[in-house]
Order: structure tokens, then sequence, then C-alpha cells
């Protein structure tokens, strides 16, 4: 039976719930989720892609969208060294103090701004480099995002996006139907849920060239790490409470996952796009 206590204490999920992390009951529990993510040997193997592909070199000047905890600026600043300059931007209070509380011993401090990325606060052509990691899917319209990102970037710059694409999330056992009511709802919740599959369309509209898309397979067989990245609870007790499916319906699909994951059969996976293109000289 699917627990009642969901990972964060909040009236939303993980998923959909970053576009407003300052807004919620307990806003530190999302600084905790992302220090969960960064700790994944996927995501961490993303990440050093997404570095290479911005063409970082020292004295630098690279901006990260919805820089979060700080995690990747840290590691930008090193590899641009005392010379560049790092700057993380962010919508939420909260996720910038966090940043600005992380061991910086040895290399430069980025800097943090508190700011909306479709309105990016900053004049043209000013960084060499662009990243977002898992940003894009919490705004509206990640079209404009992209084309601020190119805006700000300096001709000949890298920008590297890396977005899910939530429409992709499969999950086994569990009954067809109810399956797809669930994982559609999530989807929908999520501001752009269909965020990775956009952004080649988006980059190209923005007039960037050397466009490629990559897709990047996230698969997960533990069932309790699964609940906790997924959130699975919460947007399942989500489901109930706006009518999609029916208590007994989701106690009996949660069931057939825990025997699953018993038996060493549980499977779970995402897929996301790394999408990387050039501003034209």
């Amino acid at each position: 039976m699917i627990e009642k206590k969901s990972f964060v204490n909040t009236m939303d999920s993980f998923a959909s719930g970053f576009a407003a992390v300052d807004g919620t009951g307990d806003a530190c529990s999302f600084v905790t989720y992302l220090d969960l993510i960064h700790s994944m040997p996927f995501f961490q193997e993303c990440k050093r892609q997404s570095y290479r592909k911005l063409g970082i070199r020292p004295g630098a000047s690279v901006l990260e969208i919805g820089c979060g905890n700080g995690v990747d600026a840290i590691i930008l600043a090193g590899m641009t060294g005392p010379e560049g300059r790092v700057t993380g931007i962010d919508v939420s209070s909260t996720m910038l103090a966090s940043a600005r509380t992380r061991d910086c011993t040895g290399i430069p401090s980025p800097h943090y701004v508190l700011c909306d990325a479709s309105y990016l606060a900053f004049s043209d052509d000013m960084f060499d480099a662009a990243r977002a990691d898992r940003v894009l899917q919490h705004t509206t319209d990640p079209a404009t995002v992209v084309r601020e990102m190119a805006r700000v970037t300096r001709p000949t710059g890298k920008i590297v996006v890396f977005e899910p694409d939530w429409e992709t999330f499969a999950l086994w056992p569990g009954e067809r139907e109810v399956t797809r009511r669930i994982l559609n709802f999530w989807c929908d919740r999520i501001p752009s849920g269909w965020a990775g599959r956009s952004l080649y369309g988006a980059f190209r509209t923005a007039g960037l060239s050397e466009v490629s898309a990559e897709p990047m397979n996230l698969v997960i067989t533990n069932l309790p790490l699964a609940r906790k990245i997924f959130d699975l609870e919460t947007t399942v007790s989500l489901a109930v409470g706006a009518g999609i499916v029916s208590s007994r319906e989701t106690e009996t699909w949660s069931d057939a996952q825990v025997l699953a994951d018993e038996a060493g059969q549980f499977f779970s996976s995402l897929t996301f796009y790394m999408v990387t293109g050039t501003k034209r000289g």
C-alpha cells in the first residue's frame, strides 16, 4: 500500500513545485532534494558532459541559469579560474541563500543574482557561455528563456540546456490505464512537461547554429529511490484529490510495485535531452 507521507511536506510535488519554491511550507526540502540529485552517478555524468560541451576556458565568463544550491556554479568557477567569472541566477531566495553557504575554498566564489530566467538582467553579449540544467521545465515558455540565453551570450559562445521530457516517464508494473492516467496527470502539472522535446526547435528559433540534441535515459530499478526522485507519493495523492484515480486504484497500483521491487523486477525510466548550440558570429 502506498505511504501517506510524502518525501516533501508541501501541497505540490518536487517535479512541479520548483516554480515557486519560496512559497512552499518547507522550502529547504527542495535544497535537500537537489543534494540527492547531485549525488547520483547518472546526473553527475550528465553534468560533466554539459560542462565539456560549454567549451569553458580559464578566464571565461559563464552564466548558470537556475543555479539552485550552487553545486554547478562552484564547479564552473573552478573551471574558469581566478581570471574568470561565474554568475548564477535563480528565482528562489532560499536556493540562493543555500548557494552562498557552499564551501568555495581555493576557488573564486560565484556571483549570485535573484533573477527570472525569462527576463535576464544582463546586457547583450555579456557571457562566453550559458547553461541550464533541469530548469526550463519549471518555466511556462522555455523558448523565451533560450532566446534570453542567446541574447546575453557573446558571438561564437556555447549554450547548453539539459531537460527531461516527462511524457517519456515509464514505470512498471501497474495496470495500464491507471498508469497512463497518473503519469499523464504528472506531466501536465509541470509548467513545461514537454521541455525536453521543445529544445531543438527553441534553439533554432533563437538563431543558434550547430544545434545538436542528445537523448540521455535515466533508469531506476529501486522502488524507494524512485519514490524519492519522482516523488511518487505526493503525485499519486494529488491525482486522487483531483479525481484522476481512486484510492483503491492507487493502492492496487502501489502494491504491485512493492511486490515487483521485492522480486527485483521494478522498473522506471525517464528520457532527458541535452541540447547544444552556438551563437552565430
